[in-house]
């Protein structure tokens, strides 16, 4: 065999640069598809645990409500200590106030001095006007103007923009807006919470749940008297805002089963 044809094998033996060249560009496609799926499955379950940990502050929020409502207390001898006083802003969200043996919500900074104790839950904003759902907790008795200026407000949730609350009236069975008798006190409690803030990336969730009173019972029935026994409206619902009606305005009462709209259009 001659140098000339050895040389000449040898050369054939080797890859073109266009054979390597479309070698690199399989093997980036390969790669790159499997850094897409990768990336796919991992944004997947980054949000799948996003879900669940929002979930969870969710069911939290709404049992503690049911908590706090559940423990009302009422005393029809001293009713302008003990009235529940549940006021609609409108532009914001509702405001309810009642006094609880619940202790739910409460710093330990302010178990010390507090018995039963007066909570007032609300919507507020914050300096950079987002809103969160916020409660105040106070004394039940011997409350003082110079208590009232020490009274603090503190976050329930940051994520919640809106909270409405509405009343079972025990003398007609009919949900209202708002509640400012003095000498009876509701059925039960509607909480409506909007969880979700805008420009997040997990769509706003409408939650509502219907709190009956145990101590209503009892206030009611030694009031009315041949009031009738009203069914449970305990009940839990879980919605994406989207799927809200239109408000029910009717002078402030709006009757109908759980379930119906955010008062005021809240999407």
């Amino acid at each position: 065999m001659s140098v000339r044809s050895h040389f000449s094998n040898s050369k054939r033996a080797g890859f073109t640069l266009v054979e390597i060249l479309a070698a690199v560009a399989i093997l980036s496609l390969v790669l790159v598809g499997v850094y897409g799926l990768w990336s796919g499955s991992l944004r997947g379950w980054r949000r799948g645990g996003e879900a669940t940990e929002v979930f969870q502050r969710q069911r939290v929020v709404m049992e503690t409500l049911a908590q706090l409502a559940q423990s009302a207390v009422y005393f029809a001898t001293s009713p302008n200590l003990y009235a529940i006083v549940g006021v609609r802003n409108p532009g914001l969200g509702d405001s309810v106030s009642f006094v609880t043996a619940s202790d739910a919500f409460l710093p330990p900074s302010e178990a010390t001095d507090l018995g039963m104790r007066r909570v007032t839950i609300s919507l507020e904003q914050d300096d950079y006007r987002r809103t969160y759902l916020a409660i105040v907790n106070q004394p039940a008795l011997g409350v003082t103007d110079d208590s009232k200026q020490e009274l603090q407000a503190h976050v329930v949730s940051m994520d919640v923009s809106g909270f409405f609350v509405r009343y079972l009236d025990p003398r007609d069975g009919a949900w209202y807006d708002k509640w400012e008798e003095l000498n009876l006190i509701p059925s039960a409690m509607e909480f409506t919470v909007v969880f979700g803030q805008p420009g997040d990336q997990i769509p706003s969730v409408t939650v509502t749940r219907a709190i009956d009173l145990p101590v209503a019972d009892f206030v009611a029935h030694g009031t009315i008297p041949g009031l009738p026994q009203l069914s449970s409206t305990n009940e839990v619902q879980r919605r994406d805002t989207g799927s809200l009606g239109s408000p029910n305005n009717n002078g402030g009462q709006s009757q109908g089963q759980q379930g119906s709209p955010v008062p005021g259009g809240m999407q």
